[in-house]
């Protein structure tokens, strides 16, 4: 009929005319361009930021500079002693004589430096050890040599080196005699960084 339309004619002419979509690309030209050039780039590794970097050159240098300053104090090495006060000499010089463990018996000779002070609380003095005994006395040996009675028996209680420390004329009045004396011994030096690392 010439009114009506033929549609399966139509739908069959109009494949032959079907128009080909265009290709659309999944990124954009550009884009492409731009991650192929960050590909190309040679990245450097970056460990610290400059500021870090400085700072840790600085904690070196103080490093540094502390350890040269802690080797280069020295501190004396003390070794203690319990003695008493003995009679005034003719010349008025003053003799004080000391006991000290015989463990320390290497490290001590005549004119090491000493610190003396009567009892806990009395005068300070400072002297030179001017004698060191040969021989390591027991406590009731040295009790018998020196004639310690009474308070002076109970200073030795162990083996020890007997040393003498002489005072220089009335440095100590004659009622100190028989006073007990606590002692500080300078046997050697040490420095600073040794002595924090020990």
């Amino acid at each position: 009929m010439e009114g009506t339309i033929d549609l399966e004619n139509t739908q069959e002419a109009g494949r032959g005319f079907e128009m080909p979509l265009p290709k659309r690309s999944l990124f954009r030209e550009h884009a492409i361009q731009y991650h192929a050039s960050n590909r190309q780039k040679e990245v450097l590794p970056r460990f610290v930021s400059p500021p870090i970097f400085t700072f840790l050159w600085v904690l070196v240098a103080l490093c540094l500079i502390s350890g040269w300053v802690a080797s280069s104090i020295h501190l004396p090495v003390l070794t203690p002693g319990i003695g008493l006060v003995q009679a005034q000499r003719p010349s008025g010089a003053t003799p004080v004589l000391l006991f000290v463990a015989a463990t320390q018996q290497h490290v001590l000779h005549a004119g090491e430096h000493a610190r003396l002070q009567i009892g806990t609380a009395g005068p300070a003095f400072s002297g030179n050890v001017t004698e060191v005994s040969a021989t390591v006395l027991s406590p009731q040996s040295a009790r018998q040599q020196f004639h310690l009675d009474g308070a002076g028996a109970l200073l030795v209680t162990q083996p020890s080196v007997v040393l003498t420390v002489i005072l220089p004329a009335r440095t100590l009045a004659t009622t100190y005699q028989g006073s007990v004396v606590q002692a500080q011994i300078q046997v050697g030096e040490q420095n600073l960084l040794s002595f924090a690392l020990s």
